[in-house]
């Protein structure tokens, strides 16, 4: 087996890393988050149409199902990210969403597709919810907003859905055009809450500002992590490759800290270390 797929791990875990504390800019310079949102998934649009039109033959009708229901959960899941790390640090929202999200997921496989969980998934489980119950009930009182809560439970739900789609995919469609046909939707309803809240208001510019930058940096990130992944997955071992993935909130909580002061203590770090031995325990399981 070549290691190339090590590499391709280690990039796609950076990347991915790097761009999810670009998510906290929008709210911190008081940019468009809904703007934002648009460039980051149209970025990514463009930039898979430049890689992968030459596979645009392999379209089919179930390909485009199944991207327009990725697509339009992904543009709501990426508004809801910037929206929540507002109120949230990212060394505290993405462990919760992750470990979260990673669980409904795994409970969703167990529903649709009839799979087994084992014992060491089971602790891992168990493990994910003492984490979010440590996150959620520390300092800060997260607990104590119960719209903040229905938010993150919506938020953790929507990227189940996500990645159960995207299994869908991998399993039944081309990957490449597929993801032209995904980020393509996705910047397509993206564009049009955009341009609604635009009428609404009808101030400046509907789809330049501030916030275009900062979009276009976080889809460039996503689009090539995304497919640094993509290649780890063909080349190398599934468990492998999503277990190394998985320190991707170790890269968050580090980048975090250093470019954006973020509160990174003790506790916070062993909390994460418990998030990331979660994600272990439940992919590995």
């Amino acid at each position: 087996m070549h290691f190339s797929w090590f590499v391709y791990s280690i990039t796609a875990t950076i990347l991915f890393g790097l761009s999810t504390v670009v998510h906290k800019l929008p709210t911190m310079r008081d940019y468009s988050k809904t703007l934002t949102a648009f460039w980051s998934i149209g970025t990514s649009f463009l930039l898979s149409l430049l890689f992968f039109y030459s596979y645009l033959g392999l379209t089919s009708q179930r390909m485009l199902i199944i991207a327009l229901g990725w697509g339009v959960s992904f543009a709501i899941l990426r508004l809801l990210h910037i929206a929540l790390l507002k109120h949230m640090d990212t060394n505290t929202f993405f462990p919760i969403s992750t470990t979260g999200s990673l669980v409904l997921s795994l409970l969703f496989g167990f529903l649709i597709f009839s799979e087994k969980v084992s014992p060491w998934q089971g602790l891992g489980i168990i493990l994910v919810i003492g984490v979010i119950f440590a996150f959620s009930y520390g300092k800060g009182k997260i607990s104590d907003h119960w719209p903040l809560i229905g938010m993150i439970v919506f938020m953790m739900t929507i990227s189940a859905v996500t990645k159960i789609l995207s299994k869908v995919a991998v399993d039944a469609v081309d990957i490449h055009s597929f993801q032209i046909y995904q980020y393509g939707f996705g910047a397509l309803f993206a564009g049009l809450i955009l341009a609604g809240r635009h009428a609404k208001n009808g101030k400046g510019s509907a789809f330049f500002g501030g916030g275009m930058r900062v979009g276009v940096a976080i889809g460039v990130l996503s689009f090539f992590g995304g497919y640094a992944f993509l290649l780890a997955l063909v080349e190398g071992p599934f468990t492998l490759v999503t277990s190394i993935h998985s320190l991707y909130i170790l890269i968050t909580a580090i980048t975090g800290y250093v470019f954006l002061k973020e509160n990174l203590t003790a506790r916070k770090i062993f909390l994460i270390f418990l998030a990331i031995v979660a994600i272990l325990l439940i992919r590995l399981g």
